[in-house]
């Protein structure tokens, strides 16, 4: 019978941070840099949708976790919290009182810490349609581009960005790398 012989502490060399144990009534939770999350044994735990999405409870019914319709992942096991705050706040401390975590790439699942940035409710909101146009011109943007891409591009004219958008071509560079990752077409 073969046992693992591995510590119980090995994922520690690969980048992981601890989740602040008073947001999660002191239990042992680590986010790693790839965007999962790690047990006390080292094992993966995985998320799951909060129920007021799933069953229309309102924030005052118990199981809701205080969050009405909600379709981010929650740890339930750690206190139903919503695993972008618990990663954004591993890697890169407490949130600021009044600011929203934004997922760069717009896709809620995607909870890697280079994904997530503190910003006012205003940025987020005014993020929105940047990330509705890259959708619409390039469904799976969010495999391919990196912080940097976005941060650039929210920083642009929300005109510009979509003339940008519209002059894209398959044989442009960052349209070659999209088509071969997602295997629509080649140049």
């Amino acid at each position: 019978m073969a046992t693992n012989t591995l510590p119980r502490t090995w994922f520690l060399g690969h980048g992981c941070k601890q989740c602040p144990p008073e947001l999660i009534d002191g239990k042992i939770l680590w986010g790693h840099p790839d965007g999962y999350f790690l047990n006390a044994r080292g094992q993966k735990v995985k998320h799951t949708y909060c129920p007021a999405m799933q069953r229309g409870y309102t924030k005052h019914h118990p199981s809701s976790g205080g969050h009405t319709g909600s379709i981010y992942p929650i740890m339930r096991r750690y206190g139903a919290k919503l695993c972008h705050h618990l990663m954004y706040e591993a890697f890169y401390g407490p949130r600021t009182k009044g600011m929203e975590i934004d997922h760069l790439n717009g896709n809620k699942l995607d909870y890697r810490p280079s994904n997530l940035q503190e910003v006012t409710p205003a940025e987020n909101h005014r993020r929105m349609p940047y990330l509705r146009a890259l959708r619409e011109a390039i469904p799976m943007h969010a495999q391919t581009f990196q912080r940097e891409d976005y941060l650039r591009w929210f920083a642009m004219p929300l005109e510009d960005f979509k003339a940008l958008l519209a002059t894209l071509t398959p044989c442009d560079p960052h349209a070659i790398m999209l088509y071969d990752m997602t295997h629509h077409m080649e140049c």
